[in-house]
């Protein structure tokens, strides 16, 4: 838990030392400087803490799913909790033609489930089911506790070093390594445990991968590309992909020597 308050712990330091200075310039006596400084540091880890998901959300441009309009994808995933003891997430849905998919949320009580839309129309019903098994697995761990704080606070810093090297942050905060790994606990609860290195091969040579990536505008949308199933999309040419677990294709290979 210390881990995944750091980001906000450190957001809300920023802000309440320049309060606290300002305070204390004005004149106000350092025991008040003092006071605001816990209570500002307490307030913004708390309002981080709170909107960071809805943040993210909105930032990609999702939406509300409704079960008529995916009837495939919503009859998956409610299988796949009753097989994982999970409380069914909110199902949002991004427009964009790549096949992919992330999860965010404090709890898996509150856990939000973002698909694009070219998810469910591009693959097989045994590869959509190793992809959403693969997002309930973040949500049954809790890594979605810490991923859309760890987007959020290092907007600031994208503003300073730049995207990419922001991006290369929230990679180190929410765990290198971490996609594999919940592609392999997937393999353990799905009916057809191929499917998900399949799902991964599909993804990685879809013909109609964006040279930009994630979908949405601004920083937050942006952010968010060690968060997706797939977050090679659009990855420059040059990226040293030696070693790196998350890559897409690194880890279909891996399971398919399973």
């Amino acid at each position: 838990m210390t881990i995944c308050l750091l980001p906000g712990l450190v957001a809300g330091l920023v802000v309440a030392v320049v309060v606290a200075v300002v305070l204390a310039a004005i004149g106000l006596p350092p025991i008040l400087a003092l006071a605001a400084l816990v209570v500002v540091t307490v307030g913004v880890m708390a309002l981080l803490w709170q909107r960071s998901p809805r943040a993210v959300l909105r930032a990609l441009g999702a939406r509300p799913s409704n079960e008529w309009e995916h009837p495939r994808l919503h009859n998956l995933v409610d299988g796949l909790c009753a097989t994982m003891g999970l409380p069914g997430p909110a199902i949002w849905v991004v427009d964009s033609p790549v096949p992919n998919a992330l999860a965010l949320g404090h709890d898996p009580g509150s856990a939000s489930l973002v698909v694009t839309s070219g998810l469910d129309r591009s693959l097989t019903l045994v590869e959509l089911e190793g992809v959403l098994a693969h997002e309930l697995v973040h949500v049954k761990r809790h890594d979605t506790v810490l991923a859309a704080v760890a987007v959020v606070s290092k907007a600031p810093w994208a503003v300073v070093a730049g995207t990419d090297r922001a991006t290369e942050r929230v990679h180190a905060l929410v765990g290198r390594g971490r996609e594999l790994s919940a592609d392999q606990r997937a393999a353990a609860v799905v009916r057809y445990p191929p499917g998900i290195a399949s799902a991964l091969e599909s993804m990685s040579g879809a013909p109609d991968r964006p040279a930009s990536w994630p979908p949405g505008r601004g920083r937050l949308a942006a952010l968010t590309r060690w968060l997706w199933i797939d977050p090679m999309v659009g990855a420059p040419a040059d990226e040293p992909r030696e070693g790196n677990l998350d890559d897409t294709r690194v880890r279909a290979a891996a399971l398919s020597l399973r």
